[in-house]
């Protein structure tokens, strides 16, 4: 078993005042070096980072701390807050739909839900999905970080 097969929770601080409440977000990573980590969990709260990005940290009190992005992995987060809950039969669709276009899950309560853009997905077609159940008043959601290349 070598460093990188353990993985550990590194410490992302959130604005003060942050919507989820919290002073952090805890994420899952592998280490790629002294302080440097690949994030293997989907951002609920943080902005400015997605699945798979390499991080800086500094180490406080034993913990590593998310210090600045060391470089970017092509994967998008977006945030999903449903109406409802995550179980209604159109949350539930939307879901599926998001998976068949090449996004992981990741549930953070039954309100709150991470969306991965794979770097293979189409950020515009999974973005249209988002936008159309906006519209329709099933979800609200936001943008953590887009690591898509865009048309021009």
């Amino acid at each position: 078993m070598t460093m990188a097969d353990v993985m550990v929770k590194i410490k992302v601080p959130l604005p003060p005042n942050d919507p989820s409440g919290g002073e952090a977000e805890w994420m899952w990573a592998d280490s790629d070096g002294e302080n440097r980590f690949i994030v293997r969990n989907v951002p609920v709260f943080a902005f400015g980072l997605s699945y798979g990005d390499a991080v800086n940290t500094t180490m406080i009190d034993g913990v590593p701390v998310f210090a600045n992005i060391a470089r970017h992995n092509g994967h998008s987060t977006y945030r999903i807050y449903t109406k409802t809950d995550r179980h209604s039969p159109e949350v539930t669709a939307l879901l599926e739909r998001l998976k068949a276009l090449g996004c992981d899950i990741e549930v953070a309560t039954d309100k709150v839900i991470a969306v991965d853009v794979l770097p293979k997905a189409d950020v515009y077609l999974v973005y249209s999905a988002l936008q159309d159940a906006e519209q329709k008043n099933i979800i609200e959601f936001e943008e953590g970080y887009c690591g898509h290349p865009l048309r021009k």
